[in-house]
């Protein structure tokens, strides 16, 4: 009998490493994430580019709207740096926050407000993103990040008037 027990033992042993282990908890990757854009609205308040470029991994894209993509942290940096001269509000909003069973991947959906002085006046804009999260030795780490405006695109009369 004490055989078969170790050879139990053994046998759950072996399926847990196969496995990769037990699985991470959602609800704590959930909160992790939530926090870190708790972090990043503090980091756009202070014009912080590089601890905004932290939060994202190497070889992180991002996709600005109207824009071509942005790849790897030291360019998002730049792009992020760009922005600081516009003394513009920007603000995250967390809407959901899905973990992958697994643990190891994330979907952030939020709603994010921005406003800028202008001489014509404050201009605002609204709108919607989607970030990639990557769970990394260091931690949750940004792999792709994708927004886009709620207002319409400027009409045939604006576009030609730009030209």
């Amino acid at each position: 009998m004490r055989s078969a027990n170790v050879v139990v033992m053994v046998l759950l042993g072996a399926s847990l490493a196969c496995s990769g282990g037990p699985r991470s908890d959602p609800k704590a990757g959930e909160q992790a994430i939530r926090e870190l854009v708790t972090g990043w609205n503090g980091y756009l308040t202070a014009q912080n580019d590089s601890a905004i470029a932290a939060l994202y991994a190497d070889d992180a894209v991002l996709m600005p709207p109207a824009m071509p993509r942005v790849t790897g942290r030291e360019n998002i940096r730049r792009f992020w740096a760009q922005v600081w001269p516009l003394k513009a509000t920007l603000t995250l909003t967390t809407t959901s926050v899905r973990v992958a069973q697994a643990g190891d991947l994330a979907v952030e959906e939020g709603d994010w407000t921005w406003s800028a002085p202008s001489p014509t006046g404050e201009q605002r804009d609204r709108g919607k993103y989607l970030v990639t999260w990557i769970r990394t030795a260091g931690g949750w780490r940004v792999a792709q990040d994708i927004w886009s405006s709620d207002q319409p695109p400027p009409g045939p009369a604006a576009a030609s008037a730009a030209q």
